[in-house]
């Protein structure tokens, strides 16, 4: 699937996208010649130059900062994106913080620190970048989970992450089926194990592994490359059939 351009003047918001995975997937996005929206909470320089850097390579960029975990601020991205393109056809939730704690040691605020970054996030820009993709006839969105999440297998001290991303992959197939006959589609990428200096897409692995190649049947572990080509995967106009699916890019890890 896919050529140099197969997201021609699309449209793109990558949530948490100034470094990291979302960083990459920004990148891949606007290789594929999309116009995407650098989403920052913190790190602006880090955003500013990814804009320069993609700027460079030709299609229009723009960095916006907005903690999509308060709604009021999700809007003003999904505004401010509307103001500087006009439409919004692609929506990559990239934005997902890491808990390692037991529950015996985890308080309220920790908890929900947890749901709102890789729950509530989400909620807020699907929610809010719907009705533009409706006028559109056209929207694709793809969601990050994590291994094993639409099984609900949640991890030993993982209680938080686990149950958010179990989150992600519900509200996704309903939002799926909800908006299937609207010409967009709700698909999730669930990564496994990934490298130390890719932690934003670890998913529920212990930090401290010696060897977690060990604990993947491909025999190694993933990197940002693997999780990106996934994304465009869903996002390629010969997905169009392709909705309310989870993708796990794992190496064949279940956990």
């Amino acid at each position: 699937m896919g050529g140099s351009e197969i997201l021609q003047d699309k449209v793109a918001i990558v949530t948490g996208s100034a470094s990291g995975l979302g960083a990459s997937i920004a990148r891949a996005l606007a290789e594929q010649h999309a116009q995407v929206v650098i989403n920052y909470r913190g790190g602006g320089d880090e955003a500013e130059k990814l804009v320069k850097s993609l700027h460079r390579s030709g299609p229009a960029a723009r960095a916006i900062r907005a903690d999509v975990t308060d709604e009021s601020q999700a809007r003003l991205l999904v505004d401010r994106t509307i103001e500087a393109f006009g439409r919004l056809d692609i929506l990559v939730n990239a934005v997902g913080s890491f808990s390692w704690k037991p529950v015996s040691e985890m308080d309220y605020l920790e908890w929900r620190a947890v749901l709102a970054s890789n729950l509530d996030s989400v909620f807020h820009v699907c929610r809010l970048a719907v009705p533009h993709m409706r006028k559109a006839r056209f929207g694709r969105i793809v969601n990050l989970g994590s291994v094993g999440a639409e099984l609900s297998c949640g991890q030993p001290r993982t209680a938080a992450f686990s149950a958010a991303k179990a989150g992600v992959v519900a509200f996704s197939r309903a939002l799926a089926l909800e908006e299937a006959r609207n010409g967009i589609t709700v698909n999730v990428v669930s990564p496994g194990i990934f490298t130390t200096e890719d932690a934003a897409a670890q998913g529920p692995a212990e930090p401290a592994s010696a060897h977690p190649e060990d604990r993947v049947p491909v025999g190694r572990v993933g990197s940002h490359a693997d999780v990106v080509r996934a994304v465009l995967f869903f996002l390629d106009p010969g997905a169009d059939f392709v909705t309310g699916q989870v993708l796990a890019v794992s190496g064949g890890g279940r956990s």
